[in-house]
């Protein structure tokens, strides 16, 4: 996460699938260029982990442990659909599959202008 925070190079990322924890944190670089497809499943955790570990006394106690379950998977799923995430600006644009070759494209013809100006010796601070 280090070296993401510490990046000075555009970079692009496509979140194609599944994305969660740290690994998610990764494309959330300084400038970074954000796509998601429909497909795409991001959070804190993978529902069904979170959902055994955070709720496990909620769903013990429930008549219907299964379908308590569940509903809680349900409702948390719904959170890690990219509509909410770019909604809230966290990836640049949730895009059809069919479209990313063109929209990398135009982000490489947008970014290429500024790329001079990134040259140079680059010192990063001292890491722990």
């Amino acid at each position: 996460m280090l070296a993401v925070a510490d990046c000075v190079v555009p970079w692009a990322s496509v979140i194609v699938r599944k994305s969660f924890g740290v690994a998610q944190g990764a494309h959330y670089g300084p400038d970074a260029y954000i796509l998601a497809w429909p497909s795409a499943e991001m959070g804190a955790l993978p529902v069904e982990g979170g959902v055994a570990v955070a709720f496990a006394r909620d769903i013990a106690a429930s008549p219907d442990p299964d379908a308590r379950r569940r509903e809680l998977e349900e409702q948390l799923a719904a959170g890690q659909s990219p509509v909410a995430r770019a909604e809230s600006f966290s990836i640049h644009e949730l895009i059809d599959p069919r479209e990313t070759r063109a929209r990398l494209c135009a982000w490489i013809e947008w970014i290429q202008p500024l790329l001079p100006d990134l040259r140079g010796p680059v010192s990063f601070p001292m890491r722990p």
